[in-house]
């Protein structure tokens, strides 16, 4: 239905709208510089031939000889948009800079009658003014012959047609013999040319002739020269029919000669440069004899004449206008009958569709609505079965915890008895300590999810007692700055409540929210950190906020951060995720609020406000709670251990774990057996095995900043420690995360937890199976150094100690020896610089890959390679020691004998006896 009611309005635009596809009509104007009788005709041409082109206005502004008055008119046009503009230059030097401006503007511009200074124009139109100059004074010579006196009244000084007029005529006038007596300028009207007339006349009565720059001028010396009784010839230029060819006609002046005015073909040039077609840039027109008293009324016959068909003109395109206009109503109308038409028979259509398409939706909406009542009591039923399994979820855990708390008990106290031992070892103190802190937490754990149910289930009760709130917190903060200073954060706290302020609240409860709260701002602070505690009154509510200078929480978390079990960081979480949920339960039963502020790398700062109310008038003594100095530093501290003897013999163990009681565990279950370092993640862990090149690394999986997968798979990628065997620990038991360990380089797993004796058994096997591989390898590092027989390796194992990357070191190690033999002054700095490892990274690979140091596998590579030569060539002793790398004959006997129990001397009488 759609898509036809849109085709129904696109007939009806189409057919009631056809005049939306007209063009705008092109926009010329023309500037004058005055509104003589030669620019009226001018204009008159123009309109005329504007008549024959719909797809052009035209508009005319004259300036009336001021060049102020010019530049704004053409200014005018500019800033209208208009499309071209025709300009007749009052003055050059004036008018010049307006014209270049719009040409630069990428506007066109026509240029007629008048010039100006350059060729910035689009084209330009008018007759040759020094031409008609020597046409004046050819003439001149005809009327007054050879000899005759001349008087000159110029146009305005500073128009090219005046300069030009006056050149021509002065060259003309020298050409035929006749003298310029007098000149002088009259700025091309009646009225200026009068005084100037006076003026030449009275000074130079005798003269033949006066020549005038135009009609209007010639008129007044005509005019003047009678007054004074002179009898003398009077030309002028322009022959405007109302004005220079009347003159003529009524034997006013003598002559006048024709200046075209041709404004049709201004128009013509116009449209051609706007609608791209070929024009002429510059347009000189012809020149035309003088009109006398002999043609001058054959002249105005003709204006008349043409005035005539002008006028006739412009009344039939008034008719064809109104023609045009009545056709066009006539035309919409038809079509607006038709579209209405088209659209009445589309209603009724439309209408009849509607009516069919109602009944059969009528019949599918309640077909659906039938098939929704079905599913809703589906879906109520479901939410019903979830709602009961959820119950029977949190009733399980409820009852795992309540029954956990009889084991916990019974494990607490011989733990925390045990802590306080005094015939314990070092070792058994630290594990015990390790036991009881976590014995803590677990505790804690499991009452936050007892009193969580019973919020849930509206069973938490709010025992209120009127306390003085700023001892009783100074002594909770007071717990905090023994961990604060072990810790090397700055713990400040600032109480700003009257010395007599009680407030009604549940101290335990509160308690809880407090050592949460402060917990939380430990654990996420580093070291050189600070952590604030305030409390102040507001608005008749007791405010009290936490703010660390730690981590911060991004703003995608911060809206969930108080929602139960959600943790931040969902990779390595340090926490349940209930703690801030039940906090923020504690602090409702209290009808208060709690609100966090962070930014990521700033810090976390967690607001706590609490109506202030009272159940009585004097503050009750509160007895110690959960929060102590031996609770702080049994949770939040940091377990230190035994400073570990460092012994060279013992294999040098990496352990990188996140959870710093897991290190000091395996700490203390292997520190006997290996000399330990420890990472706190995988990007530190990564950066001690390249730096120590450790006999054996344990690695957590999920730690920050990098897992145990990526570094595992680093390390077995980088030379120096490819050959280093990896032991993942990890409480993921599925088979496709084992073997996502495997895949990334793995040599065992252990799942957590685990059993002390098999980490134990687990790190002495590995350590042994590499030792194996050392033996086998340092037997026969070259082939075989002695006739001894060797145990055979497997084609697998034949050719590296460990893998491609090993192959690819020690391969490269053989042919960097091979080339250098002969050097004596070849060393284990040298070998290592060319092999890209440093000394002792060097020193560590090659002795766990061939259980010799380099410098003792060089010098059985040497020894080898003289055996070889002893047996296969005829060279001396002498030769071969040199040829092998050793400096003196002598050593090199030495060195060979405590290698093969015998002298080089010794073999060869040997092999010769035979």
């Amino acid at each position: 239905m759609n898509r036809i009611i849109i085709l129904l309005l696109m007939l009806t635009s189409l057919l009631f709208f056809p005049s939306c596809r007209k063009k705008e009509p092109y926009r010329i104007g023309i500037s004058q510089c005055s509104q003589d009788g030669w620019r009226m005709k001018m204009n008159d041409e123009i309109n005329r031939e504007i008549m024959f082109h719909p797809e052009a206005t035209v508009e005319i502004r004259s300036a009336d000889n001021s060049n102020e008055r010019q530049i704004a008119d053409i200014r005018y046009f500019m800033d209208n948009g208009f499309d071209i503009i025709i300009a007749a230059p009052n003055e050059a030097d004036a008018i010049t800079p307006i014209i270049k401006e719009v040409y630069e503007s990428g506007t066109p511009v026509i240029v007629f009658d008048r010039k100006i200074n350059g060729d910035t124009y689009t084209a330009f139109q008018g007759v040759d003014n020094t031409e008609i100059g020597k046409s004046a004074a050819h003439y001149a010579r005809h009327l007054i012959g050879e000899g005759g006196k001349v008087i000159e009244i110029c146009g305005l000084k500073g128009s090219t047609p005046a300069i030009e007029r006056h050149e021509g005529f002065h060259r003309g006038a020298t050409a035929e013999g006749i003298s310029v007596v007098a000149s002088a300028s009259g700025d091309w009207t009646y009225e200026s040319a009068v005084p100037v007339a006076d003026s030449l006349l009275t000074a130079h009565p005798d003269a033949d002739i006066v020549y005038a720059h135009n009609d209007r001028m010639a008129i007044a010396a005509s005019d003047v020269a009678r007054r004074r009784g002179l009898k003398m010839k009077i030309i002028g230029i322009d022959a405007a029919p109302e004005i220079g060819i009347k003159a003529v006609a009524d034997s006013v002046i003598d002559a006048t000669f024709l200046y075209p005015t041709e404004g049709y073909r201004l128009i013509r040039t116009a449209l051609a440069i706007l609608e791209g077609k070929p024009y002429e840039r510059v347009s000189t027109l012809p020149l035309s004899s003088p009109v006398d008293i002999t043609n001058a009324d054959i002249l105005l016959l003709q204006n008349g004449s043409l005035n005539e068909e002008t006028e006739k003109i412009r009344l039939l395109k008034s008719q064809v206008d109104d023609f045009w206009s009545r056709h066009s109503a006539q035309t919409s109308l038809f079509y607006a009958a038709v579209a209405i038409l088209v659209l009445l028979v589309g209603v009724l259509f439309l209408l009849l569709r509607t009516f069919w398409q109602r009944q059969r939706h009528q019949h599918q909406l309640m077909e659906q609505n039938r098939l929704l009542e079905e599913q809703r009591d589906a879906q109520k039923e479901l939410n019903e079965q979830l709602h009961a399994a959820t119950q029977s979820k949190l009733v399980f855990f409820t009852n795992v915890s309540h029954d956990l708390r009889t084991p916990l008990t019974l494990i607490a106290e011989p733990v925390e008895q045990l802590v306080r031992a005094e015939n314990l070892t070092p070792q058994q103190q630290v594990l015990m300590k390790i036991a009881d802190k976590n014995v803590r937490i677990l505790r804690r754990l499991i009452n936050q999810i007892l009193d969580f149910r019973k919020y849930e289930n509206g069973k938490l009760d709010v025992n209120l007692t009127e306390v003085h709130f700023g001892s009783l917190v100074h002594d909770w903060t007071e717990a905090f700055h023994a961990i604060a200073r072990k810790s090397g954060i700055k713990l400040s706290v600032d109480i700003r409540l009257p010395d007599d302020f009680t407030i009604a609240i549940d101290v335990e409860k509160i308690e809880r929210v407090f050592f949460n709260l402060m917990s939380n701002a430990f654990k996420y602070t580093p070291a050189n950190g600070s952590i604030r505690f305030t409390a102040s009154l507001a608005d008749g509510k007791l405010m009290f906020a936490v703010a660390d200078t730690g981590r911060g929480i991004s703003v995608e978390d911060l809206g969930n951060i108080f929602d139960r079990f959600y943790q931040v960081d969902k990779v390595h979480p340090n926490g349940s995720g209930i703690g801030l949920s039940l906090a923020k339960a504690f602090v409702e039963l209290h009808e208060g609020s709690i609100s966090v502020e962070s930014q990521l790398g700033v810090g976390s700062e967690f607001t706590v406000n609490i109506p202030v109310r009272h159940i009585s008038d004097t503050a009750e003594t509160v007895t110690p709670g959960i929060i102590s100095e031996s609770v702080v530093d049994a949770e939040l501290g940091e377990i230190e251990p035994e400073p570990q003897e460092i012994d060279a013999d013992k294999p040098l163990l990496l352990v990188i774990d996140d959870n710093e009681d897991i290190r000091h565990m395996i700490r203390e279950l292997l520190s006997d057996d290996y000399v330990m370092i420890f990472a706190a993640n995988g990007k530190d862990g990564l950066r001690l095995a390249a730096k120590y090149v450790p006999d054996l690394i344990i690695c957590d999986v999920m730690m920050p900043l990098m897992d145990g997968l990526e570094c595992c798979r680093r390390i077995k990628e980088e030379v120096s420690t490819s050959h280093i065997p990896v032991l993942l620990l990890t409480a993921c038991s599925m088979d496709e995360q084992r073997a996502q360990g495997y895949d990334s380089g793995a040599d065992g797993y252990v799942a957590k937890p685990f059993n002390s004796s098999v980490l134990k058994s687990r790190c002495h096997n590995l350590i042994d199976n590499r030792r194996r591989i050392k033996d086998l390898w340092s037997a026969n590092p070259i082939g075989g150094m002695s006739d001894r027989p060797r145990p055979a390796l497997p084609p697998d194992k034949a050719a590296a100690p460990n893998g491609d990357l090993d192959n690819e070191f020690y391969a490269r190690f053989l042919s960097i020896v091979t080339a250098e033999m002969g050097n004596s002054d070849l060393n284990v700095d040298q070998l290592a610089s060319r092999m890209g490892l440093g000394r002792s990274q060097f020193y560590r690979k090659i002795k766990a890959l061939t259980n010799y140091s380099p410098v003792e596998l060089l010098r059985n590579l040497r020894l080898k390679r003289s055996r070889d030569l002893l047996t296969t060539t005829r060279k001396s002793i002498s030769e071969i020691a040199y040829e092998v790398g050793f400096s003196t004959p002598a050593y090199f006997t030495k060195c060979y004998k405590e290698a093969f129990s015998e002298t080089p001397t010794e073999l060869r009488e040997r092999l010769s006896s035979k």
